[in-house]
Parts: C-alpha cells; structure tokens; sequence
C-alpha cells in the first residue's frame, strides 16, 4: 500500500461502530476491563465500540468469533492467558493460536500468589522444599481443573524444585479456597486478590507472586524471580487482538488509540483498586510474549503428563 493510501487508511478509521468481543459472560474482572476500554475508545473516536460477551469452551468459543471475523478492524477481542494455555490442554482448536490473530497491545496483568494453610510450618519456598522432602506424598494443592493455569504454574514449580504433591482440581475459587481453609489442602495458585483477605487474618500464608515486581498489597511477599524461579514470572492478563491480516495502519492506530486510554490516570487508578496493574506495549512485544508463553506452557504441560481434553 503506498504511504498516502495507509495514511488516509488509518485517517478515516473508524468511520463505523467497533465490535469488542469478550470470551468470558458478563459481570467478572475481564467484562469489567473490556467495559472501561470501550467506554474510554468510544469517547476517544466519537464512533461507539459495543461489548459483545460471548463465554464458553475456556474462551474458544470468543476467540474463534475473533479469528473468523473480517480483518477490518471492526471486530476485535480480548484475550487473556487461557489463550495460550488452550494449546496446551487441547488436542484441537478451532484456530491457530498464533497465526489467526493480530496480537494488538496487552492492557492488564495482576499476580498469582501461592499460598499455603498456615497450619503448617511452611513459612517461605525453601522450607515448602524442606518440607515435602522430609514428608514425601504429604502435599497436596488445589487448582480450578485439569490444565488451568494454577495447575500449570504448580507444575512449573514442581519441575523446578522437585517438589511433589498430589493434584486436587476444583470447580471454582469458593470451593477450593473452602478446601485450603479447612486444611483438607495445602497449596493453591490464585489470583492475588482472591484470598488476601484470608493471608491477612493469618489463616494463609503467601509463599510467592507471579509478577515481576512485588505485590502493593502483600509487600513482604517475593516474586517467584527473588524466589529462584524465574520460568514462574507468569501474572494473569488480558490484551486486546484482532484477526489476522489487519491493515498495518489500523493495527498501528489500534494500538496507540489503546495504549492512550490504558494509560488514563483515573482507568490506571481504577485497575489499581482491582489489584491489576496497566501494562499497554508494542504489538510485536506482544506477539513475542504470546510466542514465548506457548512454548513454555507446552512445555509445562508435557513434562508434568497434563492430559489432553479432545474438545
């Protein structure tokens, strides 16, 4: 395209309403976020940007919205970290996680935190080593189901310490934080935000968090790289794609039209409140990110014998 063309491209963009869709229903953290951005991106283009929510399948059932679309710029989605766990735990997908999408900018991470019962004398990752050496078989931890990221991450750390403990997965937060609660398991990965009121009343202990700086609200927690493990430098987030193929100067205006809101004092201020931190950057630090994690969490899910589902 010559440079002109690209530039009355981007000039005349949008010129109708932009659909968002989101692969989670209504209501949660992602719907929250999505709503914000598509508030502020309305208001920014004076062209309105609809939320669409379309839930199911762990996020394919958005995500192959997204990827089927026209690659015009009017559709585009989030995406989150299931995006790039679905390779892993899936032996079909109806796109290709990485070919089919245009990987926008990313908006927003928060940490995992590992927390411990603190019934047991496990006070940091060195003595969680300590312990389940001295106690082979003695641990266990919760995750969300079979190739969730709290399952994933776990397998991380069991790789990289040796650690080894029984897997017990669960439907949800409430039920396997009851689970950590009563004793009846040891471990969980969540989001940081999710039991913080329990490490807070002392009756969980915070071992470690997944973002490269430490967490406001839990100070005296390390990251996973102060812990000695880097690989789990892996914070829950969502970013914004689109279909592949994209005209560049869209994609280029998309995401410095995103980035701008992102980095809006009163939206950076509202994520904060949420235990999220703004993390807008290049599409192309985005795609290597997005190529990276594949390989890592394949490689995760291989290693610990994360089973497959064919659906």
């Amino acid at each position: 395209m010559i440079p002109w063309a690209a530039s009355a491209q981007s000039d005349n963009y949008p010129a109708r309403p932009v659909k968002l869709i989101v692969p989670f229903p209504a209501g949660g953290s992602a719907d929250f976020v999505s709503r914000m951005i598509s508030e502020r991106l309305s208001t920014l283009w004076k062209q309105p940007v609809i939320v669409e929510n379309k839930p199911g399948g762990g996020t394919t059932i958005g995500l192959t919205a997204i990827a089927k679309a026209a690659p015009d710029g009017y559709t585009i989605g989030m995406n989150s970290i299931s995006h790039i766990i679905q390779p892993a735990v899936r032996t079909m997908l109806p796109y290709d996680t990485l070919e089919d999408f245009e990987f926008i900018t990313k908006v927003m991470e928060a940490p995992f935190v590992l927390t411990v019962n603190s019934g047991l004398p496990i006070m940091n990752l060195k003595d969680l080593v300590a312990y389940a050496n001295k106690s082979p078989g003695a641990l266990n931890f919760a995750s969300f189901g079979i190739g969730s990221a709290g399952h994933i991450f776990f397998e991380i750390l069991a790789q990289r310490t040796g650690i080894k403990a029984v897997h017990i997965p669960y439907k949800g937060t409430s039920e396997a934080t009851a689970a950590q609660l009563t004793g009846d398991v040891a471990l969980m990965f969540d989001l940081a935000m999710s039991p913080l009121p329990h490490i807070k009343q002392g009756k969980l202990r915070a071992l470690l968090v997944t973002t490269s700086q430490r967490f406001r609200e839990l100070p005296d927690t390390p990251t996973s790289r102060e812990a000695g493990i880097p690989e789990l430098e892996m914070p829950t987030w969502f970013g914004i794609v689109a279909p592949r193929g994209i005209p560049p100067a869209i994609l280029h205006k998309l995401n410095a039209s995103i980035a701008q809101v992102m980095l809006s004092p009163d939206l950076v201020s509202a994520l904060e409140k949420q235990g999220m931190s703004s993390v807008p950057n290049s599409s192309e630090e985005f795609r290597a990110f997005a190529v990276r994690s594949v390989k890592q969490i394949r490689d995760a899910a291989s290693a610990g014998n994360i089973p497959k589902v064919d659906k």
